[in-house]
């Protein structure tokens, strides 16, 4: 026979105080959650590297009436190696706090950009449809400044990429 206050299954001081401490995290969570947030640039910037990737990735074809395969490699370069790199580090010294905000690596908007890149490669190689990367790099810019703003409100919410909190009760 099971002792009252005692077993799995109990409501004591013990769990009281369990979930207060989970709630005081809960707090200090979106508090920093706060403070991660990124500025107004940050967000343009971003979106900006991504519309570059698109107009750089067009032009090695030379069907774009600008540009050339050795630019284009150029600003691939630049978008997809020192973009993100200087991206963070101008995070970090505007701010002062800095993270991995795409911590869970390959996600459904980061196929969702490769599928886009992949199709307007595609449209300009294959269909002749010379400004697919331009149209791209429009998508791309768009879609991705919509995605930060929504990790700057998830962030907001105490959020972060690698959040366990779902499993709470």
């Amino acid at each position: 026979m099971a002792t009252p206050g005692h077993g799995p299954h109990t409501e004591g001081p013990g769990a009281y105080e369990a979930r207060a401490a989970l709630q005081d995290l809960d707090a200090a969570r979106a508090r920093f959650g706060h403070h991660l947030v990124t500025p107004w640039w940050y967000k343009l910037v971003s979106a900006s590297i991504v519309a570059v990737m698109f107009v750089g990735s067009g032009m090695p074809y030379e069907t774009l009436s600008f540009g050339s395969a050795s630019t284009g490699a150029s600003l691939l370069v630049v978008t997809v190696i020192i973009g993100p790199l200087g991206l963070r580090e101008l995070l970090r010294q505007s701010t002062g706090a800095s993270f991995d905000r795409y911590h869970n690596g390959w996600t459904i908007p980061s196929f969702m950009l490769i599928g886009l890149f992949v199709v307007c490669a595609l449209l300009q190689k294959f269909a002749g449809l010379e400004l697919a990367p331009l149209i791209g790099a429009a998508v791309g810019f768009t879609f991705t400044n919509v995605y930060e703003q929504w990790t700057d409100r998830r962030l907001a919410q105490g959020r972060f990429p690698t959040d366990t909190t779902k499993n709470r009760p």
